[in-house]
């Protein structure tokens, strides 16, 4: 009895231990998917991850991951999908094509945080170095490490500095409209500061972006969309960086009353009702209230939320009530917004091409939209191909 008792013990340690481990890995991939390899939020968990690792697969002489569709096994005990960092594991493993991944006892951090970022971000890996303890792919061969994945159907993939921006801004949308704090801002930072990399080190970002932005959730890819068009036209305006990042983050957040918009709503595939567009029209009053609770270091994601749908010449709404002009900032989103949508598809319209939405744009000069940031934004859409 006492025997049985021990491997019971034994049994539910290995469990909690496995657990851990796989926290580690849902969160160091999550974090190699967006954050630069030198940062903490990738190097905390990976390092957890590699203690964790290296002492199962020295105790089991070899550790074993299976990937089962919503399932991973890891030495036969079996964890279920239990948040959304979970599930995307799971897809990205699946679309990597990886069922198993097997650990040896000499696994070095070196390894496995190339192994991490492959998952996260396959398109900046490295196939032609070995890999020497750890294989992955399919469950009946899982000898090799498998060929780098190409890109479906011929679309783009993510440019490199923003791989993973989408999944992680989702989930902060998610999590800032339902909880009254701002801890997970730092989310939205730091996904900021990879647009002003990515702005100085890839070419036609912009215009890339615009192109890939039908293959995730609309909102996500165009509040994303929205952030780099505002954060490339501020820096056109020779502002310094901490204004870029309180700017870049208002830009982020503008849509998230949306959240609190009924979801069938925004999903319809048609045009909506006077009801329907009353309480989407709501959504720039939710997100600025919601704004003022968290603490996010600056009042701007408050003002541009508000603000961003009161055209230049205070038609739009909320309805303006105040004699002050609109911010700046708001007035920047305001054109970047506009222009994000019309080049996208939607359900009840086909979307425009750059020089029809150009023209649509100009044709609001002067009422819907400042001169001023109007002619510099169009300027600066131009100059990309």
């Amino acid at each position: 009895m006492r025997g049985a008792a021990r491997d019971e013990g034994n049994g539910v340690k290995a469990r909690e231990a496995f657990q851990e481990m796989l926290a580690d890995l849902v969160q160091a991939v999550q974090a190699a998917g967006i954050y630069p390899e030198e940062h903490h939020r990738v190097q905390e968990p990976l390092s957890r991850l590699h203690r964790r690792v290296k002492t199962e697969a020295k105790r089991l002489r070899g550790l074993n991951v299976g990937f089962l569709g919503d399932q991973v096994v890891i030495d036969q005990f079996p964890f279920r999908s239990a948040t959304r960092a979970f599930e995307r594991l799971t897809r990205r493993m699946a679309a990597r094509g990886i069922e198993k991944v097997a650990f040896g006892e000499g696994i070095s951090l070196q390894e496995l945080r190339r192994f991490v970022r492959y998952v996260a971000r396959p398109s900046v890996a490295r196939p032609d170095e070995p890999w020497r303890s750890v294989a992955f792919g399919k469950i009946d061969g899982v000898d090799e490490a498998p060929a780098l994945p190409t890109v479906p159907d011929g679309r783009l993939s993510a440019p490199q500095a923003l791989d993973g921006a989408a999944s992680v801004l989702k989930d902060l949308l998610h999590s800032l409209s339902r909880e009254s704090r701002g801890g997970d801002v730092e989310d939205g930072k730091d996904i900021v500061a990879a647009v002003m990399k990515g702005l100085r080190e890839e070419e036609y970002l912009i215009d890339r972006m615009i192109r890939m932005q039908s293959q995730d959730d609309y909102t996500i890819a165009h509040s994303l969309n929205v952030c780099v068009m505002v954060v490339a036209q501020a820096s056109r305006m020779g502002l310094p960086d901490p204004i870029l990042r309180d700017i870049g983050l208002a830009a982020l957040l503008h849509d998230i009353g949306k959240e609190l918009v009924p979801g069938e709503i925004l999903a319809k595939p048609g045009k909506l009702d006077d009801e329907e567009f009353a309480k989407v029209s709501l959504h720039p009053a939710f997100g600025a209230i919601h704004l003022r609770k968290l603490s996010l270091g600056s009042e701007l994601p408050m003002i541009v939320s508000f603000e961003h749908h009161m055209r230049y010449d205070r038609t739009g709404y909320p309805e303006a009530r105040f004699p002050d002009a609109l911010h700046p900032a708001s007035l920047v989103t305001q054109v970047a917004d506009v222009y994000d949508a019309l080049r996208t598809y939607r359900p009840y319209r086909e979307k425009f091409d750059k020089e029809t939405a150009l023209s649509i744009l100009r044709d609001g000069r002067g009422t819907e939209f400042d001169p001023r940031f109007l002619d510099d934004f169009v300027a600066m859409v131009s100059e990309e191909p």
